[in-house]
């Protein structure tokens, strides 16, 4: 129970952390951005459209890693790594959503076979 207090003291960190830096980065992107709309580009004009697929490729990464992680038996980083997927989640599709949902549900609850199973059913979902 004490790993477990621990772990969840860690990922809240990284949490803060990972809050903190997405709205730096968001700040620094507005400021060199600024009069560009490259978010809302799409077909030919939104040129390679790495700006739009980085949320959707985060995620997958995430989720994936939480994937490995708890292959391995790794609760600690499976942990960090769901907490970190949980906040660049919520522009995917909802199946991606619920299924990843499920899972995070899933691994609270202590059942690590039910959570790997909605979270290969998310990064399906996940371009």
């Amino acid at each position: 129970m004490e790993k477990f207090k621990i772990a969840l003291a860690s990922a809240s960190l990284v949490y803060i952390l990972l809050l903190a830096s997405s709205v730096s980065a968001q700040n620094m992107t507005n400021q060199t951005m600024t009069g560009t709309n490259i978010t809302n580009a799409t077909g030919p004009a939104a040129g390679n459209g790495s700006a739009a697929a980085a949320p959707s490729g985060l995620a997958k990464v995430k989720v994936l890693e939480a994937i490995k992680s708890l292959e391995s038996g790794d609760k600690t980083s499976a942990l960090v790594e769901l907490t970190a997927a949980k906040q660049v989640i919520s522009g995917e599709s909802d199946q991606a959503k619920m299924h990843f949902n499920e899972g995070m549900k899933a691994f609270t609850g202590g059942d690590s076979n039910g959570a790997l199973t909605h979270l290969k059913a998310a990064l399906n979902f996940l371009g």
